[in-house]
């Protein structure tokens, strides 16, 4: 699900430099909208538009004076950036917005209260005209705020996998042979002479059938299955420090001071970049 960033700036050019950044980082220029109160003149509605959009985009009731906030930051005259942006990419897409100078909205709302603004966007309030906005930014610039901006590095780690052994177990068969002792009854008939009278025990004259059965051995085969080996497989666990090497800026702020004939010079207002259109 994307995430929706809007960056809020008192200056075109920081707000064109912003949406250039964004999409070199990645971001499809068609996601990335610039914004300012200019294009409502040229095309009917759009008042209407923005208003809708930052009362869908803070739908929420806790989040409804957010809605008026922005709202009244784009009537006012501010160019607002607005990107969609896949959750991965927020925290880039806000530190370059961050990079340009956003305005700091809760700041600048306690300003507008002092001129007006009631915390609830007034639908029927006319939008600010260039003069309005730049006399407003005069005024502001008696007291500025320029954000010091330096990148931290986090180091952190995640698991990859360095190689591992793979076991299979597979049947063969072989040949074997057991050498067994086994008996065998052997039958021989023999017949002999004998001349004797006959006694009384002697079954003379009767009919009679003797069965003698030779018996033998034969040689029986049973398998039976025993563990003669294991394969056994231990993981053991090693530690080592690894330093990683990487760059980091630091955004500064040099002041410089400037004789009566510059500071003169310098509160002139400079004519304001028209934003382009989305």
């Amino acid at each position: 699900m994307s995430k929706t960033i809007v960056g809020v700036f008192d200056d075109a050019a920081a707000a064109n430099n912003a949406v250039r950044d964004l999409t070199a980082a990645g971001i499809p220029r068609e996601q990335v909208g610039i914004t300012s109160n200019e294009q409502a003149a040229e095309k009917p509605g759009f008042s209407e538009r923005v208003i809708g959009f930052f009362e869908s985009l803070f739908a929420d009731e806790s989040d409804k004076s957010q809605a008026s906030t922005y709202t009244e930051a784009w009537r006012r005259g501010q160019v607002l950036v607005v990107a969609e942006l896949d959750p991965s990419q927020v925290a880039q897409g806000v530190e370059i917005l961050n990079r340009y100078g956003t305005v700091d909205l809760n700041r600048r709302s306690e300003y507008w209260k002092k001129t007006g603004f009631t915390g609830q966007y007034d639908r029927d309030a006319a939008l600010y005209t260039k003069e309005q906005r730049e006399r407003e930014l005069a005024e502001l610039g008696a007291q500025q705020t320029i954000p010091v901006v330096e990148e931290e590095l986090a180091v952190g780690k995640h698991v990859v996998q360095r190689g591992g052994v793979r076991i299979h177990s597979y049947v063969e068969e072989r040949p074997v042979q057991e050498t067994i002792r086994l008996r065998e009854e052997l039958l021989t008939v023999d017949r002999r002479p004998v001349n004797r009278p006959v006694e009384r025990g002697d079954a003379t004259f009767q009919e009679r059938t003797v069965d003698v059965v030779a018996q033998g051995e034969e040689a029986v085969a049973e398998k039976k299955a025993r563990v003669v080996e294991e394969v056994v497989v231990n993981k053991d666990v090693a530690q080592r420090e690894e330093t990683v090497r990487d760059t980091v800026r630091r955004k500064d702020v040099e002041v410089e001071h400037l004789d009566a004939g510059q500071a003169k010079q310098a509160k002139k207002p400079s004519p304001t970049q028209d934003a382009p259109r989305r």
